[in-house]
């Protein structure tokens, strides 16, 4: 049997495809956005063909035309997730030197939708994923790569330098996030809405990244 509480992690309609596409890439995205909420159910090892063109809307032999096998989809719908996640992360770089609590708070209302879309795929897969070396080691490094970026610009805005590497500082507060995101789609605290815990967590971000500071002026000698 599967959670069902799973499925509504995922944002609504995610796998409708887009209208403007080509009939063969909408059936390709199809496929894409089925298997992410079948693995978010399930986990890599639970899933089958079937469930995934079920879910999609699609024979097998459509899914076969696309995909070698569930190995080689998941690892795309992967190295696709992560991509996203570091253009969030990057995007708090584009936040100008000084952010104001209002713009941190709309970058954390951003990374609350990524997670809308693909949290359940993430948490899921992190327990259970395919046993390929090259796609762990590159998730590895992918992980590193968007908690450096994240960490890099908070100890960069900080004043007061942190006492600890850029990766584990991003690392915390990508967790901070996904945990905060994972107990209001539960709704473990009914009195406490989402958008409180939108505005406590930038709240911290904005506080470790001293946002409330007057802008660094650059003086030439």
């Amino acid at each position: 049997m599967t959670d069902p509480s799973w499925l509504s992690l995922m944002a609504p309609n995610a796998f409708a495809p887009a209208a403007k596409l080509r009939k063969s890439d909408r059936t390709r995205q199809a496929i894409l956005e089925g298997a992410r909420i079948a693995f978010a159910r399930k986990g890599f090892s639970g899933v089958t063909i079937q469930d995934i063109a079920d879910l999609a809307q699609v024979t097998r032999a459509n899914f076969y035309y696309y995909f070698h096998d569930k190995r080689q989809l998941f690892i795309e719908l992967g190295t696709a997730t992560y991509r996203e996640a570091l253009g969030v992360v990057e995007a708090f770089g584009e936040l100008g030197d000084a952010p104001g609590k209002d713009a941190i708070r709309d970058w954390v209302a951003r990374y609350f939708a990524y997670l809308d879309r693909n949290g359940a795929f993430v948490i899921r897969s992190a327990e259970d994923s395919p046993d390929d070396r090259n796609f762990r080691a590159s998730r590895a490094r992918s992980h590193r790569r968007t908690a450096q970026a994240l960490g890099d610009r908070i100890a960069k805005l900080s004043t007061t330098p942190p006492e600890v590497d850029s990766p584990a500082l991003g690392l915390a507060i990508m967790a901070m996030l996904e945990r905060s995101w994972l107990m209001t789609q539960h709704n473990e605290i009914p009195t406490i809405s989402r958008d409180t815990v939108v505005a406590a967590v930038a709240e911290l971000i904005s506080r470790l990244a001293d946002s409330d500071k007057e802008p660094r002026c650059h003086y030439q000698t």
